[in-house]
């Protein structure tokens, strides 16, 4: 039902190209069904540090930080999913808190990277922590013991490997006084040194 691909360090299940989980269920039938492909994808050093040593510096260049609906943080760049017009319209009206609000959006948006009929469109090696381990609890629900400690252990090697390497290059940054939105050349040199 899951298994582990070690070549990407990720999780895969068959179960995503029919995603059982109703959370993640478009509004209507109208759009687009894409499962938690609804989410803006966040690139963490990590992952900026994977694409620029394995060629790819351009990549992220223009399809990431200079994307034109994407959100810099000081270390990271969030690629907003795209929200079909109808959200603004259906939501205008009803009472909802930011955290339904933010659920809600789900129901209408699909993760620029998504591609019809394949799911992810990135190369699986720059998917971040939370695409390469994230399944849904309608899936979880259906795993037996053995897979759940699976599942449990490899979600705990992808968070690792990514929060320890960002936590000891986002302090380097730091010092130097160096943030993605003032320094993106000088930190890609950077991160093509390691």
């Amino acid at each position: 039902m899951i298994y582990w691909d070690s070549e990407n360090k990720q999780i895969m299940t068959s179960l995503c190209r029919s995603c059982p989980d109703d959370y993640f269920a478009p509004y209507s039938q109208d759009l687009q069904h894409v499962g938690c492909c609804s989410y803006s994808p966040v690139f963490s050093l990590y992952e900026i540090w994977k694409m620029v040593k394995s060629g790819k510096r351009e990549f992220f260049i223009k399809r990431i930080y200079e994307n034109a609906d994407r959100t810099l943080a000081e270390y990271e760049v969030v690629v907003h999913a795209y929200v079909h017009n109808s959200y603004e319209h259906i939501t205008r009206d009803q009472f909802l808190s930011k955290t339904e609000l933010t659920d809600w959006k789900l129901k209408f948006s699909v993760c620029q990277f998504f591609v019809e009929g394949k799911g992810c469109g990135l190369d699986p090696y720059f998917k971040n922590s939370v695409c390469r381990s994230f399944i849904c609890s309608a899936v979880e629900e259906q795993l037996g013991n053995e897979d759940q400690d699976h599942l449990k252990e490899w979600v705990r090697l992808i968070r690792l490997e990514s929060e320890t390497f960002n936590e000891h290059h986002k302090k380097i940054l730091h010092r130097k006084a160096w943030s993605l939105e003032h320094h993106m050349p000088q930190i890609l040199d950077y991160l093509q040194t390691i």
